[in-house]
């Protein structure tokens, strides 16, 4: 028996969970080869985990851009849809935690022991750590100033939270498997927010998800203003879509704020034309707005490298289009009709 065996089978040190990482991918691209090296550089023994791909591309991976000596397997996603995706490949999975790890992230050397250890000592049944967005354009980098501050996501702790405790949501998820299965994984009708909605059906049966802000995963966040439009249009819609299935907990008021900012700068305006009085308070409240968009893009843009004012230019991109899709998902009639490809 070697030294390691002795120690993890030992009263004080238990044996070490085997873990089953849950990888949904969509096409090739540099960011999944340094997402496969950064499991490949996993201090955690190797014969402890196994990598899990669930692969909706067009053309199916390369076999040599997988590490040597991971133990990885490749099943095809036909759906093309992350969460029957995800329950797919965790029907294959024999971990006792399923490490949910997305292509565009790369883990911390240490991640799987400090997860465990995580959830060992809070008997969270998620975990979920710190986003730490790191982009290399101009506007990307702009893009993870903004989106890392309070003002541009609101109170979603894992994009600025500095102190570990209870969260509504955990990125990118550390599952205990007993839970996985008690609510039946992840909801297969779902094309986007399946993780607040499981995380959410979580909290109503009693589990703890856990936010740990001292550990950080990397993460590749939008480039363009335009994706990132996109996404967060999505966000907003199918929190709305998500909000109707009746999952107790999961729509709050902070919300909807999004939506009643793009209503304001709208209606403000147009009301201040009809009635003159108003073109006092809808001036103030544009000139705060502005102020507070520079003075946080100033903040931010510093910590991230990025232009003040492309910073600030950001922070209406990501309201106006996750507001625009809240309203949007209002008008919806059951789920939103996306195209699965």
């Amino acid at each position: 028996m070697t030294t390691a065996q002795s120690q993890a089978e030992s009263p004080e040190s238990p044996a070490l969970p085997f873990i089953s990482v849950l990888l949904p991918v969509r096409g090739e691209s540099q960011e999944l080869v340094e997402c496969l090296a950064s499991l490949a550089r996993q201090t955690y023994p190797r014969d402890r985990f196994e990598v899990l791909i669930a692969d909706g591309s067009d053309r199916p991976i390369d076999p040599a851009i997988l590490p040597a000596g991971v133990d990885i397997h490749v099943y095809p996603n036909e759906a093309r849809v992350m969460s029957p995706g995800l329950n797919m490949v965790a029907s294959h999975a024999r971990g006792e935690y399923l490490a949910i790890v997305s292509a565009h992230s790369h883990l911390p050397d240490g991640y799987f022991e400090r997860m465990v250890a995580a959830a060992r000592a809070t008997g969270a049944s998620n975990v979920g750590t710190r986003i730490l967005k790191v982009a290399h354009s101009a506007w990307g980098r702009a893009i993870a100033a903004a989106t890392s501050s309070p003002f541009g996501v609101g109170s979603s702790v894992q994009h600025h939270g500095v102190v570990a405790g209870p969260a509504d949501s955990a990125f990118p998820g550390f599952i205990a498997r007993s839970m996985f299965d008690k609510l039946g994984g992840f909801n297969a009708a779902l094309a986007c927010n399946e993780d607040d909605e499981f995380n959410a059906r979580l909290r109503a049966a009693g589990g703890l998800v856990w936010y740990d802000p001292a550990v950080e995963v990397a993460y590749r966040p939008r480039e363009t203003l335009s994706g990132l439009f996109r996404q967060q249009f999505r966000y907003g819609r199918w929190k709305v879509a998500v909000a109707r299935l009746g999952v107790p907990g999961y729509l709050r008021a902070r919300h909807a704020i999004p939506s009643l900012v793009v209503v304001g700068a709208v209606v403000g305006p147009l009301a201040s034309i009809a009635w003159r009085p108003l073109v006092i308070p809808t001036g103030v409240a544009a000139v705060a707005y502005v102020a507070l968009a520079v003075a946080e893009g100033r903040r931010m843009g510093r910590r991230h490298g990025a232009a003040t004012w492309r910073t600030a230019v950001v922070f209406p991109v990501v309201h106006a289009g996750y507001g625009i899709g809240f309203l949007r998902g209002l008008l919806d009639r059951g789920l939103p009709k996306e195209g699965r490809g």
